[in-house]
């Protein structure tokens, strides 16, 4: 049998099947380098724990923590993860034998399964993943937030179903993109704050007769709670969901936003204009300059969501089933990883992207974008009912298409015969009033809300966001400091404790 294979020997004889190594133990040992780090804090605390309570032989727990250290220091890329030996657990197991010698090795498993390793490693690295993208939504929020202001007053056109609906300012449709992208931040803190829940120290799924104070063990951690059921904390699932799902929701907004510069950046509309260090070349027409960036953002999108489906699907069995966690130590870190290093992309395309505004605003000028106005103000100065006026400046469009005509030729004459092809009444419009309703400029500074395209909506929401922006990047800078004391003052402790 492999040396180091947990079990065997004992409950168990002889190796695992070949079909087996290459079936589940390889997928599993797959995941160690993601959870590398995460795994050697949980054994380091863990000991650490044990040596203090008095728990193991004092030559003991010396010769474990010092061998503990030299794997920490081994990175996760190039630890000799074997298959063979099980998963990654057992990896580890039979390097920290080798080095510490089989006795002093085995007192690591002295009230903890191999499960708690694999769930407080998760957790780990989870909660930073979820800093991680609270950080970078952040990062492209800002860049959204900076483009807003130089086209704050640049009129542009907004669509709906890619067909032309309002004028509003070119800085108030780029700032739509970044209100989801704080929102999503703030999912993500919240998140951050149950992940930094501890699940150590939980003793299989009803505590154990060992000495581990699980306070004392979140605080190795650098969590700032327990999780207080210990079943739970070993098997709750549903945090790794909601980060799953928070991961995906922010790459559907991005995905949203490249495929809303993707149409932008087209040779119809040529209203942005992606930096080349985000664009790849056609390698057959020499013609093209493809957004290549974007395609990126959409296809982790993509992804991120079919993890998430997954793992709702594999959640289907009953309570306490490692078929969850065969999927949650590999997938999570791995979505994490991919959706933050997207965001990152998306930050950086956004933060080198070119607009044209005089295209935005040709764009704003035609297509009888301000049909909308002009019902308005029908409604309002000539005393039409809403519903009346929206008919009649609906048949008068529907008249100058089949026409071949544009809103320039939009006359008192023709509004008249619309209102009584469309609703048998008179109507009379001074021609001055039509030209103020059809005029975009005026259209887009006319609104009366707030948060809307009016002088000023812009700039005031754009300072909002900064503060948002801010305070956010305050709160993370204290967490992720909270979390590199505990490292190192955990290590500290544990070379210590080795002499």
């Amino acid at each position: 049998m492999p040396e180091g294979y947990l079990g065997r020997g004992g409950r168990l004889e002889g190796g695992p099947a070949h079909e087996l190594i290459e079936s589940g133990y390889r997928a599993e040992v797959a995941h160690g380098p993601r959870l590398a780090a995460g795994l050697s804090t949980a054994d380091l605390a863990h000991a650490v724990a044990l040596a203090e309570a008095g728990a193991i032989p004092a030559e003991h727990s010396r010769a474990l923590l010092a061998a503990l250290i030299e794997l920490d220091a081994i990175p996760g890329a190039e630890f000799p993860w074997d298959p063979s030996l099980g998963d990654a657990f057992n990896s580890r197991e039979a390097a920290l034998t080798r080095l510490a010698g089989p006795q002093a090795a085995g007192w690591l498993s002295a009230g903890r399964p191999r499960r708690e390793a694999f769930r407080v490693a998760l957790r780990l690295v989870a909660r930073d993943g979820a800093r991680d993208l609270h950080d970078a939504c952040l990062d492209l929020a800002s860049a959204l937030v900076d483009l807003a202001e130089r086209h704050a007053a640049d009129l542009a056109a907004d669509y709906t179903y890619l067909q032309p609906a309002q004028p509003t300012r070119l800085g108030h449709l780029v700032l739509a993109h970044a209100y989801p992208l704080l929102r999503d931040a703030t999912r993500l803190h919240a998140l951050h704050g149950e992940l930094d829940q501890s699940v150590a120290g939980a003793g299989g799924s009803a505590g154990s007769r060992w000495p581990l104070d699980r306070a004392a063990l979140a605080d190795l951690l650098g969590a700032t709670g327990v999780v207080p059921h210990v079943k739970d904390a070993m098997w709750q699932w549903d945090v790794y969901v909601a980060l799953v799902s928070a991961a995906a929701t922010t790459a559907t907004h991005q995905s949203q936003l490249a495929q809303d510069l993707e149409i932008m950046a087209s040779q119809e509309f040529a209203v942005a204009t992606l930096a080349d260090e985000h664009s790849r070349a056609s390698a057959l027409m020499p013609q093209k300059r493809n957004p290549y960036a974007l395609a990126v953002v959409r296809t982790t999108a993509g992804t991120a969501s079919g993890d998430l489906a997954g793992a709702l699907v594999t959640l289907h069995t009953g309570s306490a089933r490692t078929d969850h966690f065969h999927l949650l130590n590999g997938m999570v870190p791995r979505c994490m990883e991919e959706v933050v290093a997207s965001t990152r992309l998306m930050a950086a395309v956004v933060s080198r992207l070119g607009l044209d505004a005089t295209r935005a605003g040709e764009a704003a000028r035609r297509g009888f974008i301000t049909a909308a106005d002009l019902a308005d103000v029908l409604s309002q100065e000539a005393g039409l009912d809403y519903r009346t006026a929206h008919h009649v400046v609906g048949r008068a469009v529907r008249m100058l298409v089949e026409s071949g005509q544009d809103e320039t030729a939009l006359t008192p004459e023709l509004l008249a015969e619309a209102a009584q092809a469309s609703d048998g009444i008179d109507l009379v419009v001074d021609r001055g009033l039509i030209g103020r309703a059809l005029d975009p400029e005026v259209a887009a500074s006319t609104r009366l809300q707030r948060g809307s395209s009016a002088p000023g909506e812009t700039e005031a929401m754009v300072g909002a966001c900064r503060d948002d922006i801010a305070a956010g990047r305050t709160w993370s800078t204290a967490a992720a400091g909270r979390a590199g004391q505990a490292h190192t003052a955990l290590r500290a402790r544990a070379r210590d404790l080795a002499g």
